[in-house]
């Protein structure tokens, strides 16, 4: 077998020996026995597979280039119980803390459309059913450190690549302080609420990958699930009242348009750590610092906090309609290597 480039990193050779070994301990099988182990082009953190074993089908989660930076697997393995036992994911077959590989049966699924209400409506009452359950888990998922470890792990000439990088930076950290004093409840998080994790057809939903789950801030599932796609201010308004089921009070709605702006500067970082190791993200990248920098500007002023009027008004323009042919701004910034 050849090198296959997946969505998740390279899939090699010695890869394959070792999912195959991995699948035949879980199953007590024989390699002969698994039919038709192919890369499912699904995710950017790790390597997805899908395989035939006995008239069943499964998924194989391979751990992608840099995870062990971001994930700690036994808080993964904890929040893997919470959610089974809440229903939000009972697809779990097996899976390794020390290895980070996992095996899970395979749902059948449409994409999951960010445009579809119907779809939104069901992500977000699933949201509220993660955030409502009893708390097994302190491992705190803290943004701004998490973020902060990536970049000290990671070239920082990249950086300085980013425009008005460091005034993105400043209003960020704000926005993270004084988010803090909204005093919105902490809960279980996914941490990576974005389509790809959704797995949905016409009777059941299923947010699956906790491997940034843990002890957070409901805005940061809300906030990856608005980054994940092409989200307008009134896009964000509607998931909101979605979530509370009634319009929210200011407070809820500043924090919320923080965690927005704060869960696009994580991800960012993400991007360069990728990135740094060889693998490609494409368009996503622009998506994330366009939240970061558009949300930050428009989040504060609902603080108090006054902002440069210039940035302000072509940031509002640029949200109202969230479109990625109207983020002029970076026409000229080099994303890819």
């Amino acid at each position: 077998m050849s090198n296959i480039q997946t969505t998740g990193g390279l899939f090699t050779e010695e890869s394959r020996k070792t999912v195959v070994k991995n699948i035949c301990n879980v199953f007590s099988c024989y390699e002969s026995d698994i039919e038709e182990l192919v890369p499912a082009q699904a995710g950017l953190t790790n390597v997805v597979l899908t395989f035939k074993l006995n008239g069943g089908k499964y998924v194989y989660r391979h751990p992608g280039l840099g995870s062990e930076m971001l994930v700690e697997r036994g808080r993964e393995t904890i929040m893997q119980k919470i959610v089974e036992d809440a229903g939000i994911d009972t697809t779990l077959v097996a899976m390794d803390v020390d290895e980070g590989w996992r095996i899970g049966r395979f749902v059948e699924h449409y994409t999951f459309d960010y445009n579809n209400m119907n779809d939104m409506v069901r992500a977000v009452m699933l949201f509220r059913r993660l955030h409502d359950a009893p708390c097994h888990v302190r491992w705190n998922f803290d943004v701004i450190k998490k973020a902060e470890g990536i970049k000290a792990q990671t070239d920082l000439d990249r950086y300085g690549r980013f425009p008005d990088f460091e005034n993105v930076r400043d209003r960020i950290y704000k926005l993270a302080e004084l988010a803090e004093t909204d005093n919105i409840k902490k809960c279980n998080i996914h941490g990576d609420a974005r389509d790809e994790n959704f797995l949905i057809n016409k009777e059941e939903i299923y947010l699956i990958d906790w491997e940034y789950g843990g002890y957070g801030d409901p805005g940061f599932d809300i906030g990856s699930y608005v980054c994940g796609g092409q989200h307008t201010l009134a896009d964000i308004d509607r998931i909101l009242f979605t979530y509370y089921r009634h319009k929210p009070t200011e407070i809820q709605r500043r924090h919320f348009y923080a965690y927005i702006a704060i869960t696009g500067w994580f991800f960012m970082h993400w991007t360069m750590m990728k990135q740094s190791k060889g693998q490609k993200v494409g368009a996503l990248k622009e998506q994330w610092y366009h939240f970061a920098k558009n949300m930050s500007i428009i989040s504060l002023p609902m603080y108090g906090i006054e902002v440069d009027k210039s940035q302000y008004d072509a940031s509002m323009d640029a949200l109202v309609n969230c479109k990625m042919e109207d983020l002029s701004y970076m026409n000229d910034f080099p994303w890819e290597e």
